[in-house]
C-alpha cells in the first residue's frame, strides 16, 4: 500500500515538474519500431538486467518476470531516446550500438557531454520508479540502436499489482548501490593492517626476484655518489639469501606485530570493562599511539644489520675491510634509513592502495600504492642513505664531517653552485684555489638545496618504487591465485 501511494503521489507531480523545467525546446522524439522479445533477446535481457544495480539484489524469477514485460525498440543515428525535461515513460537497456547523453544547462543554455564513471548501459533506471523528469537528452549514436524497453506503467503493475516483493529487492539493492559508492576506506598510517600472507614461498619468490634489481640500481647510486663504476651484480651469492631473509623478516615481523598489537587491545578493552573506564579516547590517544609507533619502525631497527651485511657486498671494491667489519659502518644512519624502508614497504604503501582503490583491479591499486608508497620512502630515506653510504666508504670520518665536506659539497645542484659562487667572489668572498668561502646565508642555501634535492635523489627513488612494485605485486599475486 505504501508503494502504491508514492507511486501515484509521484506520477500526479509530473506536470507541475515539468512545468518548471526551462529547458529549450528540441526536436520532436522519432520513436522507432518496437518488437517482442526473441527467445536470445530475453537470455540477453536477463544478463544485462542482472548487470544493473538497482536491480543486482532479484531473484532468478523475478529477473525473468521483468525481462519478460519488455519490448526491443530499434532507434536510427541521431534519433532521440530520451528528451531532457520531459517525464520519465520507459527505462531502456543498450542492447546493440551507442548512445550518447547531453544536458543542457537551463541557466547558461550551454550544452555538456555526460558519462559516467561506470560506462552504463542503462537509461533511466533511477528515474523510472519515480517518473521524474528525464535529466539529461539521450540520442542513438550509431547507424542503428536496439535497445530493450521497459514502459513505465508496465513496471509499475508488476511492483504494484503483481509482485510487491520486486519493489523490496530494487529498494535493498539501491540501498547497497548506495553504501558501495559512499564507502572509502580511511585506515589512519599506524593503524595500516597488513594482508594475510598464504604463503612465505611468494614472500621468499619476490625477495630473490627483487634481489638483482636492487643490487644492480644501489651500484648505479654509488656510481653516482662516488665516480666510481662498480659491478652490478657482485657477491650474489651472499646478497641473495640476505635479501631474502631481509624481505622474509620485514613481512613476518609485521605480521607477528599485528597479531601481538590485536591481542594486546583485546586485553586492554577487557580491563576497560572491569575497571568500568569511559576514558576510551585518551586511552587510545596515548598508549595505543605510541605501541603503534613502536610496532611500526621495530621491523627496521630489527632488520638493519642484515641490511648491512647487503650494503657492504656492494662496497668492497672502495673498502677493504674485511666483511666482518665492514658491514657495522654507516650502521646508524643506515637504521634511519630501514625504518624509513619498512614504513613505506608495508603501512605507507596499504596507506595509499587503500585510498586509491579499484575494486575489479587490486593489482592496479596494488601498483599504484607501492609506486607513492616508494616516491615518499624514497625521498625521505636519501639524506640517511647517503649518509650510511658515504660512512661505509669512508668510515674513519665523521658524520657531521661527512655531511658538510661531502654530502653537501657534491649535492649541491651545479648551476645553484655557479651562481652563489659569482655572487660570493662579487662580495669580495676569498676564494682559496677551486673552494669558495660562502657567506652564512649563502652556506645556508646550499645545505637546504643539497637536503632538499641531493645527488642521486632520483636513482635512488626509482629504485625504491621498483623494489616496492616488485615485492608488493609478486607477494599480492600469488596471494590473489591461491585464495582462487
Amino acid at each position: 500500500m505504501m508503494l502504491k501511494r508514492w507511486f501515484t503521489s509521484a506520477s500526479e507531480d509530473h506536470t507541475e515538474m515539468s512545468q518548471s523545467a526551462s529547458i529549450p525546446a528540441s526536436e520532436p522524439i522519432r520513436r522507432g519500431k518496437c518488437e517482442p522479445l526473441s527467445n536470445d533477446d530475453k537470455k540477453s535481457c536477463k544478463e544485462m538486467l542482472k548487470e544493473c544495480d538497482m536491480f543486482q539484489g532479484l531473484s532468478e524469477s523475478q529477473i525473468d518476470r521483468l525481462a519478460s514485460g519488455m519490448n526491443v525498440r530499434s532507434f536510427k543515428r541521431n534519433d532521440i531516446i530520451v528528451d531532457q525535461g520531459t517525464p520519465v515513460t520507459s527505462f531502456y537497456l543498450v542492447k546493440d550500438g551507442e548512445i550518447n547523453r547531453n544536458f543542457i544547462d537551463p541557466d547558461s543554455g550551454r550544452q555538456h557531454r555526460v558519462e559516467f564513471e561506470i560506462k552504463a548501459k542503462s537509461v533511466n533506471t533511477m528515474s523510472i520508479l519515480g517518473g521524474n523528469d528525464a535529466l539529461s537528452t539521450v540520442k542513438c549514436n550509431n547507424n542503428t540502436c536496439k535497445l530493450f524497453e521497459m514502459p513505465r506503467q508496465r513496471l509499475m503493475n508488476i511492483l504494484i499489482n503483481e509482485q510487491p516483493e520486486i519493489g523490496v529487492g530494487i529498494a535493498t539493492s539501491l540501498t547497497n548501490h548506495v553504501r558501495e559508492v559512499s564507502k572509502k576506506y580511511r585506515t589512519p598510517l599506524l593503524e595500516q593492517q597488513q594482508q594475510i600472507i598464504q604463503s612465505m614461498p611468494a614472500v621468499m619468490i619476490a625477495a630473490g626476484i627483487e634481489s638483482y634489481y636492487r643490487s644492480a640500481l644501489n651500484a648505479q647510486v654509488n656510481r653516482v655518489l662516488t665516480g666510481v663504476k662498480a659491478d652490478l651484480f657482485p657477491n650474489m651469492h651472499i646478497q641473495v639469501p640476505m635479501r631474502v631473509a631481509y624481505i622474509a623478516g620485514f613481512k613476518g615481523l609485521r605480521a607477528y606485530m599485528d597479531r601481538y598489537n590485536e591481542e594486546d587491545l583485546s586485553v586492554d578493552s577487557v580491563n576497560d570493562d572491569v575497571t568500568g573506564t569511559t576514558n576510551i579516547e585518551s586511552h587510545v590517544s596515548n598508549s595505543n599511539f605510541w605501541r603503534q609507533l613502536g610496532i611500526t619502525i621495530a621491523p627496521g631497527i630489527i632488520m638493519t644489520p642484515i641490511s648491512s651485511v647487503l650494503e657492504a657486498s656492494n662496497a668492497g671494491h672502495l673498502n677493504k675491510e674485511p666483511m666482518a667489519t665492514r658491514w657495522m659502518r654507516g650502521i646508524t644512519a643506515r637504521c634511519g634509513r630501514e625504518i624509513l624502508f619498512g614504513l613505506g614497504l608495508n603501512q605507507m604503501s596499504d596507506y595509499f592502495q587503500e585510498r586509491l582503490h579499484f575494486d575489479d583491479r587490486p593489482i592496479l591499486s596494488n601498483i599504484i600504492g607501492s609506486l607513492m608508497g616508494g616516491v615518499v620512502s624514497g625521498y625521505l630515506s636519501h639524506v640517511p642513505h647517503n649518509l650510511s653510504t658515504y660512512k661505509l666508504l669512508e668510515p674513519h670520518r665523521s658524520y657531521p664531517d661527512l655531511y658538510v665536506n661531502v654530502f653537501v659539497e657534491r649535492s649541491v645542484p651545479p648551476f645553484l653552485e655557479q651562481y652563489l659562487a659569482r655572487q660570493a667572489q662579487g662580495t669580495g668572498a676569498a676564494v682559496d684555489g677551486a673552494i669558495v668561502n660562502y657567506g652564512g646565508a649563502q652556506q645556508a642555501v646550499r645545505f637546504m638545496a643539497a637536503t632538499i634535492f641531493p645527488r642521486g635523489l632520483m636513482v635512488r627513488t626509482v629504485q625504491i618504487v621498483g623494489s616496492f612494485i616488485i615485492l608488493n605485486g609478486t607477494i599480492n599475486y600469488f596471494t590473489l591465485l591461491q585464495q582462487r
